[in-house]
């Protein structure tokens, strides 16, 4: 589900909420050479360790140039990699999305915007210092952490090139735990970081039922396994010290759940920490449509719970947010393909991308999740970050 069409698809989306189309809306679509250094040489191995890094550059450079969806982040035994799939281009591409994020941050501290929301992939928040962080039983489809990254940057002194803040809150509402994110900035108390997550998961949730559906594979992938409960595990179950605010909200993250916890436990959070930059990890998997099937959210709710956020960095730190892309797999199929028979007229069933969608790029969607995905034709991931971005666009335009 982590595949490339996310990236045209969520383009689409801010597009659809204006991006590009309207004068206070940009579109940008490349990232300067100075930025791609910054990440590469300066901020990448702040919140990585050098060991990993060589080791997925290692992995990544031994492939075969034409390698499609070879495991990245297996261990030594060869376990543990079959989530987080890449190419000869892999690494490239976090970097792009790590450098992107660094570029988002610069031009929301440097008053050139109020907010950013960055349409990036590979996803990051599972990624941290080290190879499957926190006892996590796989990377969860992310190599690099952007969002992580953006808070060292921010906090980076402006003598050794960053931007000199005291402080930033990264609020992550992916329907995951954000494992690697924890584990980069508050595997021990710093001053510097808040780190909220809300997601699904607590102490008593065990993974799920029905062990032989093929969606329970999926699950499984992620790590939601009866002896492992939802993925990342049970290390957003609680919250280790000061500096880190962990929701647990049950095996479905619902909206009611999610507003009494952004009102009641982290308004009032991020209020006393009084950031000087909010960081958000967008994930867009606690979708009711999405295949996961582990949130009842509505893609207005997506937008609600932005414009809660940017309400918090008006009281905090002058409006100033930025978003990172997380999960969020409700795209349905946008490529017809030649090894099947459906039904009636193949292209009704596609998502229409126009122009965002490259020319050379794939979308092999299973059958049977073709058929899963086709209910986001009417809402899905597409429809998250348009009311995502426009919760941005409102929020921008407030006196």
């Amino acid at each position: 589900f982590e595949s490339p069409v996310r990236t045209p698809a969520a383009i689409q989306g801010a597009r659809l909420a204006g991006a590009g189309l309207k004068p206070n809306m940009l579109l940008i679509t490349k990232v300067e050479d100075s930025y791609m250094s910054l990440a590469e040489d300066d901020i990448i191995p702040k919140a990585h360790k050098v060991s990993y890094i060589k080791r997925l550059k290692s992995k990544i450079a031994a492939l075969p140039v034409d390698a499609k969806g070879v495991p990245l982040t297996d261990d030594s035994e060869g376990e543990g990699g079959d989530d987080t799939m890449g190419s000869r281009g892999s690494y490239t591409a976090a970097t792009v999305g790590v450098a992107a994020a660094l570029k988002a941050t610069d031009m929301v501290v440097g008053g050139q915007c109020t907010n950013v929301f960055c349409a990036t992939r590979p996803p990051g928040h599972h990624a941290g210092r080290e190879l499957r962080p926190m006892k996590a039983i796989s990377n969860g489809f992310c190599l690099l952490n952007a969002a992580a990254c953006a808070a060292i940057f921010a906090t980076t002194p402006q003598s050794e090139g960053g931007l000199g803040l005291k402080r930033v809150c990264v609020i992550d509402f992916d329907v995951h735990h954000g494992n690697g994110t924890q584990d980069i900035l508050c595997s021990t108390y710093d001053p510097r970081y808040l780190y909220v997550s809300l997601h699904a998961g607590g102490a008593h949730i065990n993974g799920f039922d029905d062990e032989d559906s093929e969606e329970e594979e999926f699950r499984k992938r992620l790590g939601g396994s009866t002896t492992e409960g939802i993925y990342p595990g049970r290390c957003g179950d609680s919250s280790p010290h000061d500096g880190v605010l962990n929701i647990p909200l049950g095996k479905k993250v619902t909206a009611s759940d999610v507003g009494t916890a952004l009102i009641s436990q982290v308004s009032p959070r991020v209020e006393e920490f009084s950031p000087d930059l909010i960081i958000l990890s967008a994930g867009f998997d606690a979708h009711k449509n999405d295949p996961l099937g582990m949130g009842g959210l509505s893609a207005l709710d997506f937008g609600n719970v932005t414009e809660v956020a940017c309400q918090m960095a008006f009281r905090s730190c002058s409006g100033r947010i930025l978003s990172v892309l997380e999960g969020g797999y409700g795209v349905p199929c946008c490529r017809p393909r030649d090894d099947i028979f459906l039904p009636g007229n193949p292209d009704d069933q596609l998502l229409e991308l126009g122009d965002d969608l490259p020319d050379g790029m794939d979308d092999p969607v299973p059958l049977t999740f073709r058929q899963k995905l086709s209910k986001c034709h009417a809402e899905g991931f597409l429809h998250c970050v348009k009311e995502h971005v426009t919760a941005f666009a409102k929020c921008s335009n407030r006196k």
